[in-house]
């Protein structure tokens, strides 16, 4: 993707003392060691990626803190986090897991969250979920428009009816009015039905084989749902596609 949005990386590592280790004697220097060898590894990890693409720009940053602290402090002045979903074993999924979620909830910056099993393919069917055109902003079009735009995606407007609360046809010309805010981008509006949200997101994402899903926060309605779904049941260790969250701003 930076390749495509000819865009620079930052790879940034935080690390802390382990909730065990909180008692134990350190030395003055320990921290600053424990960075020039976090340090070393991400400039490894920045050898092997520009094996594969020379032409990149990245940059490294190790710092001491709570993960999701550091993540948001560093946050400033770029456009997009980038995350996984899951860490290194069931403990790590836990951990990784629960710093996801606290940065989802408080940055105001756009996070991309991909699931340790997607790879990257051109992004040609973008999925929309949303279901109120009030929660359309100026920078959520400009947002997808410019991935519509490098990839030449088409756009799949996606409102997942819980239950039947009002007539098909109202919840259809809802979603016609977030259409005509994408008056450029190759659109359809797609109404479906599902017990939750997250399953009917994957289903319909699946189906139509989605590059990427992109949410909008609304914590009084579809995003509210959809994190009670994240600590009940894990939306971010199940989503089968990069998730993209762009805040309204």
């Amino acid at each position: 993707m930076a390749d495509r949005m000819n865009a620079s990386i930052t790879l940034l590592n935080a690390f802390d003392i382990p909730i065990y280790a909180d008692q134990l004697y350190f030395e003055s220097d320990t921290i600053s060691n424990w960075e020039n060898d976090f340090t070393k590894m991400l400039h490894d990890i920045a050898g092997e990626i520009l094996k594969k693409h020379p032409g990149l720009k990245i940059n490294t940053i190790s710092k001491f803190g709570q993960a999701a602290d550091v993540i948001l402090e560093q946050a400033t002045g770029f456009d997009l986090i980038i995350m996984g979903s899951k860490g290194h074993g069931d403990i790590g999924d836990v951990i990784f897991g629960n710093v996801t979620s606290d940065v989802v909830n408080q940055s105001k910056k756009n996070i991309l969250v991909v699931p340790p099993e997607v790879e990257f393919t051109p992004v040609k069917n973008i999925v929309l979920a949303c279901h109120k055109e009030s929660l359309i902003s100026e920078r959520i079009v400009a947002n997808i428009q410019e991935y519509a735009d490098i990839f030449g995606a088409k756009l799949n407007l996606l409102n997942v009816m819980t239950e039947i609360a009002e007539p098909v046809n109202a919840v259809y010309a809802e979603v016609d009015k977030i259409k005509g805010h994408f008056s450029g981008i190759e659109t359809s509006v797609n109404v479906i039905a599902s017990n939750k949200v997250v399953d009917g997101i994957n289903r319909f994402s699946d189906r139509i084989k989605a590059n990427m899903v992109v949410i909008v926060p609304d914590k009084h309605s579809l995003f509210e749902r959809i994190f009670t779904e994240i600590h009940t049941n894990h939306i971010l260790k199940v989503t089968h596609q990069a998730l993209l969250i762009i805040k309204k701003g």
